[in-house]
């Protein structure tokens, strides 16, 4: 799927024009040349639109927006959303972002923030009780950004997964494959069964290269997770699901079978019977188990060990 290439019809803001390709493309030059910033910027008009398009914005929403950068996404964002916070690491970045939706009382519902995305305060710092986040993640800390906001797999009460209505997230294709994967495939394994676990994760579209500037050498995609009402599964024990998940894939070539005998848990005859009480190949891989396959193995195991 590609990005519609029809634009976001939005409502504008006094004194805010949306830029085109040409002119996004035009800003970020003189962004590099004056500033010499080593990020890679989206100026892809069309997918920028795709990218609040994917987020359902609506003008109660209050959203957290994930590496501000130059600002070409939350111009997209502020005429649709009720609320914005946007989070920008480099402290010229945020100046840049200052002077550019100045003056601040033309937009009260825009906050620019100085800060790591992975201590900013996420619980408290955003007082609506439900709201979205939305950004280009930094490829280099990904996973540790995911987990901050989806939770570990064991983690049922994680504050932030009960307050988050939407995520829409720029990552490289292939951790959006990783997330979004279904058993079968190469990529699935721990972390799309955790991300699935709590969310609808869905693959919204692939980013080429050519969308940014200056040209990256990867493919970026955009993933959406909605959280679930319940987990996908019910099962006995989170815990004891998380580490069941670490087992099985802990050499994924390896057959289910070879890699429970050798986890140093429970004993061949108590696999052996809780592989034959779920109707489970003990030759089978473990990339080829759906969810509920795990859960049914929790719940025997549980059965037998609680």
């Amino acid at each position: 799927m590609s990005p519609n290439r029809n634009t976001l019809n939005t409502p504008s803001l006094p004194g805010l024009r949306l830029p085109n390709r040409a002119e996004l493309q035009e800003e970020v030059s003189r962004l590099r040349l004056k500033k010499r910033f080593s990020q890679n910027f989206l100026v892809d008009d069309r997918v920028l639109d795709a990218i609040v398009q994917a987020a359902e914005p609506a003008t109660t929403d209050t959203v957290l927006e994930v590496g501000a950068g130059g600002g070409f996404l939350t111009q997209r964002l502020l005429p649709v959303v009720g609320a914005l916070t946007a989070v920008e690491l480099e402290w010229t970045m945020i100046d840049y972002l200052q002077k550019k939706f100045s003056p601040p009382e033309q937009y009260p519902h825009l906050t620019l923030v100085e800060a790591d995305i992975l201590k900013f305060p996420m619980e408290t710092a955003i007082a609506a009780e439900q709201f979205k986040v939305v950004g280009n993640l930094p490829y280099a800390i990904t996973s540790p950004i995911l987990f901050r906001l989806v939770g570990e797999l064991s983690a049922a009460d994680h504050p932030l997964r009960q307050r988050l209505s939407r995520v829409v997230l720029m990552v490289q294709q292939e951790v959006a494959e990783r997330i979004v994967a279904t058993p079968g495939q190469k990529a699935y394994g721990p972390l799309a069964i955790a991300s699935q676990f709590w969310f609808e994760a869905k693959l919204a579209f692939r980013v080429p290269a050519s969308a940014f500037v200056p040209r990256p050498k990867v493919v970026s995609a955009v993933v959406t997770l909605t959280p679930r009402q319940a987990p996908r599964v019910a099962v006995p024990d989170l815990s004891l699901l998380s580490r069941l998940v670490r087992v099985a894939f802990a050499h994924k070539r390896k057959t289910l079978w070879n890699n429970l005998r050798h986890a140093n848990w429970l004993t061949d005859d108590e696999w052996q019977t809780i592989l034959t009480l779920t109707a489970i190949d003990r030759n089978r891989r473990p990339g080829d188990l759906a969810i509920e396959e795990f859960g049914a193995l929790c719940h025997a195991i549980h059965s037998g060990t609680g």
